[in-house]
């Protein structure tokens, strides 16, 4: 393959992946939040608890980012930061409210209802991608 055929694919690969988050983004709009926002909710929900920290490695950023992501849940009443028990109340731990488990129920039903489907084939072409960056 060519380097302006490499090219244009790669053109046409982001444009419809933008197109796709455009579509992610807006259905979880209709439940008040953005996608990224229902994917730290999605991560908060099947890990349980979970820290700004681990959050912040997951989505690879920073602390400051992360803060502000967690931080704009709990200022939708998505979350609740409580501290840790036992020794080290110094851990602030991360959990999902009722609202956000209900909004987040909602956006889940909404994307399974579209039935869209990503393979693991799909994740592995993008991860080669970063990997060749």
């Amino acid at each position: 393959m060519s380097k302006s055929q490499s090219l244009l694919l790669t053109s046409q690969w982001y444009l419809e992946a933008q197109r796709i988050m455009h579509y992610f983004n807006a259905l979880s709009e209709a439940y008040g939040i953005s996608y990224e926002q229902f994917l730290v909710l999605e991560h908060i929900i099947d890990l349980g608890y979970n820290t700004p920290g681990q959050i912040a490695t997951v989505f690879k950023t920073s602390a400051p980012a992360a803060s502000r992501k967690i931080n704009t849940l709990q200022d939708k009443q998505l979350i609740q930061k409580v501290r840790a028990a036992g020794n080290d109340q110094r851990t602030v731990l991360l959990e999902v409210t009722e609202k956000g488990n209900a909004v987040f129920r909602g956006v889940k039903m909404a994307l399974k209802k579209d039935d869209i489907t990503i393979t693991q084939s799909d994740v592995e072409s993008l991860t080669r991608i970063e990997e060749q960056g």
